[in-house]
């Protein structure tokens, strides 16, 4: 059975997230150090024709032997609702590298013809992991289809205070009971654009991410005392300037097709 991970969710923990500042430094994991991400703004009223063209040249894609999976999600809720993003999974630095030197021109004319008559304008990041600080099991519990990503902004200097209270808040979720409870969470750091770090949380519907009266910042009050609990959280807080929420829905029928 699914365990409820957003509990006190929009209210709870969503309400605590964290910042970004070592990230960079930190080591590769196993499942990939980075995704590839682009944003899509799709032409007012190509919407539908712009599903119906990305179905087909996501499979010619396949097709040419494209050695790189994409995944799909549209922005369901937030500022931007509709907005589409296709990220890679998870890969290293160098498997990057392999993929840019890698011939795509077929790929690429192929996208230029069909695809991008239909593209407003695009966004380009590189996400960064960080699976040390993160509760995000390989199973089907981080399957979504829906993911929440909330995603804060830095203050100019906002810097290394913050990011330590972070993994503090972090490292204390993960070791004193707050994961075993079912709560799951990825930290992603966005190298490109603003200075802003998202913490992502799955769900399997709207139901998942209903509060459920337990609070992260109750629970960390509980395992450490109010006044450490509030210091943390003030300074974590401090190094940010705005917060934005999203929620994401994964899309299979523009994604990279499976090999089952």
């Amino acid at each position: 059975m699914r365990k409820t991970r957003l509990a006190g969710g929009l209210a709870g923990f969503t309400a605590l997230l964290f910042s970004f500042n070592a990230l960079a430094d930190a080591p590769e994991d196993e499942r990939g150090a980075i995704s590839d991400v682009w944003v899509f703004a799709v032409k007012r009223d190509r919407e539908a024709e712009f599903t119906a063209a990305m179905k087909e040249h996501i499979a010619v894609r396949k097709e040419l032997g494209e050695p790189r999976k994409w995944h799909a999600y549209r922005a369901e809720v937030g500022k931007h609702p509709g907005l589409i993003m296709y990220r890679s999974p998870p890969t290293s630095y160098a498997e990057h590298d392999a993929y840019l030197d890698s011939d795509r021109s077929a790929v690429v004319e192929a996208f230029n013809e069909t695809i991008d008559p239909l593209v407003e304008h695009y966004h380009h990041y590189i996400d960064s992991y960080d699976w040390k600080n993160s509760h995000w099991p390989d199973d089907a519990t981080t399957a979504g289809p829906l993911y929440t990503v909330v995603t804060r902004k830095w203050r100019p200097g906002g810097g290394y205070a913050s990011e330590q209270a972070r993994e503090r808040m972090s490292r204390i979720a993960l070791n004193d009971g707050w994961a075993e409870k079912g709560y799951e969470w990825l930290w992603v750091d966005r190298i490109g654009g603003a200075p802003v770090q998202s913490i992502v949380f799955p769900a399997a519907n709207y139901a998942e991410t209903a509060p459920t009266g337990e609070e992260f910042g109750a629970w960390l009050a509980g395992q450490v005392g109010s006044e450490e609990s509030a210091e943390i959280i003030g300074t974590w807080l401090s190094g940010f300037s705005a917060a934005d929420v999203t929620i994401w829905r994964y899309d299979p029928r523009i994604s990279t097709p499976s090999d089952d």
